[in-house]
C-alpha cells in the first residue's frame, strides 16, 4: 500500500512538473509572398515577371521546453498566399497585351520549430527559432487575364483538382525552411519568420496562354516574410 502511494504521488509529481513545461495557444498573422524564376533555355523570349502578394496565416499552437532553455514548437495553420505573374514576349510586336497570372493558394501548414530561450528578465525573452513546415495545398483559384484598360479574362481555375490535379497547374505539396526570432513579453508573442519554398510549385505540363520557347523550362518557388502574434497559457 505504502509503495503504491508513493508510485502514485511520483506519476502525479513528474506530470506536473511536465505539464508546466507545455504551453498551448493561438497564432495569427500577416505574411508576404515573393515569387520567383529559374530559367533555362531561351530565356530571352519569354519572361514571367514576377510580382509579390499579401496573405494571412492562423491557427493554434504548441510549445514544449524539453531541456533547461532549449524547446520546439509545433503549429497547425490555414493560411493564404496570393502572387502574381505578369507573362510576356520580348520583341513581339504581334502581341499587344502581356497575360497575367494572379494566383491564390489556400493551404494547411505544419511548421515545426527549435528554439532557444535568451530571458531578459522576468517578463520578456528572446527566442531565436529554426525550422521548417510543409505545406498542403487544399483549394484556391488562378485566374489569367490580359494586362490592358479592361482586364480581359482568359481563363479561371478553381476547382481544386484543375489546381493540384495530375493534369492541373500546380503541386500539391511544399516544404520550406524557416527561421526567426520570438519576443515573447508574458504570455504574448511576436515573431517575424522567413522562409523559402525547396520544390517547384508549378506543373512542367502547366498550359500557359503563351506556348513556351521549345527547350525552355521554369522553375517557380516562394519566399515569405511573416509576421505573427502568438497567445499562449501553459497547461
Amino acid at each position: 500500500m505504502k509503495k503504491a502511494f508513493i508510485a502514485i504521488l511520483l506519476l502525479i509529481l513528474t506530470t506536473n512538473i511536465f505539464s508546466q513545461k507545455i504551453e498551448v495557444g493561438f497564432i495569427g498573422g500577416y505574411h508576404h509572398t515573393f515569387p520567383h524564376a529559374f530559367t533555362s533555355g531561351d530565356i530571352d523570349v519569354v519572361r514571367f515577371n514576377p510580382r509579390s502578394g499579401a496573405g494571412f496565416v492562423a491557427g493554434g499552437y504548441f510549445g514544449w521546453n524539453f531541456y533547461k532553455d532549449f524547446g520546439m514548437d509545433f503549429q497547425l495553420l490555414y493560411t493564404m498566399r496570393s502572387y502574381s505573374f505578369n507573362m510576356s514576349y520580348n520583341n513581339d510586336t504581334t502581341r499587344k497585351y502581356s497575360t497575367i497570372f494572379n494566383r491564390q493558394v489556400f493551404s494547411i501548414e505544419l511548421p515545426i520549430h527549435i528554439n532557444y530561450k535568451f530571458k531578459v528578465n522576468d517578463d520578456l525573452s528572446v527566442y531565436p527559432v529554426l525550422g521548417a513546415t510543409v505545406s498542403m495545398g487544399i483549394h484556391g483559384k488562378d485566374l489569367a487575364y490580359e494586362d490592358s484598360e479592361y482586364r480581359k479574362p482568359i481563363n479561371k481555375e478553381t476547382d481544386s483538382g484543375e489546381l493540384f490535379g495530375k493534369s492541373g497547374r500546380m503541386y500539391r505539396f511544399e516544404v520550406s525552411p524557416e527561421i526567426g526570432v520570438l519576443f515573447k513579453y508574458k504570455n504574448w508573442g511576436i515573431r517575424p519568420m522567413y522562409s523559402v519554398g525547396l520544390l517547384n510549385r508549378t506543373r512542367k505540363e502547366f498550359d500557359w496562354t503563351y506556348p513556351l520557347p521549345s527547350g525552355q523550362t521554369k522553375f517557380l518557388f516562394n519566399q515569405r516574410a511573416t509576421l505573427s502574434v502568438i497567445y499562449t497559457f501553459k497547461l
